[in-house]
């Protein structure tokens, strides 16, 4: 297909193809015919049109339905240019017609998502191809508010040449080779200066759905219309409201997010609204009802009209950046234009450029202090956390060198993600009541610089719950509870090794870990806020760097579920569950049988210590040691503490019929 659109630009129009049979003709690579049938799919019509005309010569061209393209007298007649029958005849395939070269790549502009679809010139202005998915227009011409003509919508009823010679001698061309895009009709960007059939005045809308929102009775009687007024309130600013959270959220446009609204501020709104129509009105009586009373009368209202349960669960493979929405369903990214229907409120502050850089993020933060399999690891696990659901259920632990990294790199990270959508991890908090209410619109959770204890306070447990895709409970102050889904990426970083609280749950944590050790010495030039300065160098190129990761880890969550790890990687989490139950692990490979053996808890707990120290081991203390073996011996040895076992002539807490093993190799 390399050639295709220099082959589609060049008709070899004195030699008809060979349409004695229809599928050896359209196998025939060669073959414009079967190029465009390729490119479009095979549910498209194709008209045969005379060489240097725009249109069909026959009868009921607009009724020809795909079987025809099976049809060998039919596909004898393409001897010329060739016609796309659009809408509802071809799976929806439309095209947006516009007249001159200048508004051509004006539109472009509006539409960046729209770049990557076909895209086809005769002699001036050009053909954007789109698969519109949902409602659309029928054939409509478009004219710009001076009265010129600016193009045309094709749908149903119209066709659209794609290959051939064009009236004015020229060949039709493919500006951009590439299959159509699909995408709704109401995501299309249109120049303001444009007079657009269907849309509606808002204010005639509101007034056919709701009434006036201001009317005179008997005598000038003002009356207030308030389902009205907040209606007029939701369309003016795109409001919703999430019951669950008991939150409001407006759309702004600069930056493509819902953003939260306190309720104050909607009511503060109302009010400044009510004044404006006292000014339209010139009537005064109009101030006189902004009571707190009308306002939060008119918020319950609105609470109705716009409330939208579970608005922001859905989470698509899209990255939301600073200048625009990053598609991510293909192998190459797609940037498009914000809408309020991607219910987005997570971004990066970073700017998407395709063709941005990050060496020194790579080599000097990254390739000093890890493995490539490590920091191809980091790179999938933040293109996760860029996308914004922790889809594989992880959570990260990086440990090991002080000074080696790891917190520049989860600061840059957090800055990547945006520091918005980040909170802090506090396991010795997580019981509390309204500590999970601080996760609330958050994507990614950090616990930077931990005690060796963190994942061993009570509240630990609900980690696995937080990235585990469970529902939780949330408690809001004031009393109000809602749940919330336990989907958060998580990262946390610790000098030294983090042991874990198992409480028997060894295969829950052993599924859900993925450490990452910086083994490595420390650079030894320290560099004052390294991570600020890499931000600011090279914000695009890491950003860049994730969304590559997020690309790859998209493919093996197709392929397996999970992230692909390396043996090496999981062992360390094997080590972490080991050094987590180190007295459980001393007493099955140091403790053993014997018949007529003893032991003192002391001369265990002394052996337990150097088993750990060989291992380079965080050890338990003594208390807790002495607190656990009861119970492990128990089970493993089938022994009970004894009380009076003899050593120097006095009785020592102990046990009988076990012995310490000589330690393997």
């Amino acid at each position: 297909m390399g050639n295709t659109a220099e082959a589609l630009a060049q008709p070899q129009l004195n030699t008809p193809p060979n349409r004695d049979s229809a599928i050896p003709a359209l196998d025939r690579e060669e073959d414009p015919f079967c190029r465009i049938r390729h490119l479009l799919g095979h549910d498209v019509v194709l008209l045969p049109i005379a060489a240097g005309e725009k249109a069909p010569r026959f009868d009921g061209w607009n009724e020809v339905t795909v079987d025809r393209m099976e049809d060998p007298e039919y596909l004898a007649q393409f001897t010329g240019n060739i016609g796309v029958l659009l809408g509802e005849k071809s799976g929806h395939l439309c095209t947006v017609d516009v007249d001159s070269d200048d508004n051509f790549t004006a539109f472009l502009e509006l539409n960046p998502q729209l770049r990557g679809t076909l895209q086809t010139k005769g002699a001036r202005g050009g053909n954007i191809w789109i698969r519109v998915k949902g409602e659309y227009q029928p054939l409509t011409k478009i004219k710009c508010s001076d009265g010129s003509d600016w193009g045309e919508f094709r749908s149903t009823g119209g066709q659209t040449i794609i290959y051939g010679v064009h009236p004015t001698g020229v060949a039709y061309r493919m500006l951009v080779e590439a299959p159509p895009i699909e995408i709704t009709f109401d995501s299309i960007v249109w120049p303001e200066n444009l007079v657009l059939s269907w849309a509606k005045d808002d204010y005639d809308a509101l007034v056919e759905e709701e009434g006036e929102p201001f009317h005179y009775g008997e005598k000038k009687r003002l009356h207030l219309n308030e389902p009205s007024i907040a209606a007029k309130f939701a369309r003016e600013r795109l409001t919703l409201y999430e019951p669950d959270e008991g939150s409001f959220y407006q759309y702004d446009k600069a930056s493509g997010l819902w953003l939260i609204r306190k309720e104050e501020v909607i009511k503060n709104q109302f009010c400044r609204d009510l004044k404006s129509a006292s000014d339209d009105l010139s009537d005064r009586r109009v101030q006189a009802i902004r009571t707190n009373g009308r306002v939060t009368s008119l918020t319950a209202l609105l609470k109705g009209q716009v409330g939208r349960k579970d608005a922001f669960a859905e989470k698509r493979p899209f990255i939301h950046c600073k200048n625009g929405v990053l598609h991510l369903e293909s192998d190459t990214p797609e940037l498009r234009t914000f809408s309020p229907d991607y219910y987005s409120r997570n971004t990066s502050p970073i700017a998407y450029d395709p063709d941005a850089i990050c060496p020194r993020f790579l080599n000097e933060l990254l390739g000093q202090a890890l493995s490539e399999d490590d920091i191809s690891l980091i790179q999938r696990i933040g293109g996760a956390m860029l996308m914004g659901k922790n889809s594989a259920q992880k959570l990260l632990l990086l440990t090991g060198t002080a000074g080696g990294g790891k917190s520049t790199l989860v600061t840059i990270i957090e800055r990547i993600v945006g520091l918005e959508n980040v909170a802090e991890l506090r396991t010795d908090h997580l019981g509390e009541r309204f500590e999970m209410h601080a996760f609330v619109g958050k994507t990614l959770l950090t616990g930077k610089d931990v005690t060796a204890d963190f994942l061993q306070q009570k509240g630990a447990s609900k980690i696995k719950s937080l990235v585990g895709g469970d529902l939780l409970q949330c408690e809001k102050k004031g009393g109000a509870h809602f749940p919330i889904r336990g989907e958060y990426n998580m990262v946390i970083t610790c000098n030294s090794n983090l042991r874990v609280r198992l409480e028997g749950d060894n295969e829950a944590w052993e599924r859900r870990i993925i450490a990452i050790n910086y083994e490595r010495p420390k650079p030894k030039q320290r560099v004052v806020d390294f991570a600020e300065k890499l931000i600011a160098e090279e914000g695009p190129g890491i950003l860049n760097f994730f969304v590559e990761g997020a690309l790859q880890h998209l493919d093996e969550l197709k392929m397996r579920g999970d992230y692909h790890l390396s043996n090496d990687q999981r062992a360390r989490v094997t080590a972490i569950l080991r050094e987590s139950d180190s007295i459980r692990q001393f007493v099955e490979d140091r403790v053993g049988a014997s018949v007529n053996g003893d032991v003192t808890s002391g001369e265990l707990c002394g052996t337990y210590f150097a088993y750990c120290e060989r291992r380079g081991w965080h050890a338990y203390p003594v208390n807790e040691v002495n607190k656990k073996l009861p119970d492990l011996m128990l089970e493993i040895h089938h022994v009970n503490p004894s009380h009076d076992i003899k050593r120097e002539g006095k009785d020592k807490r102990g046990y009988r019929k076990v012995e310490i093993l000589e330690e393997k190799y």
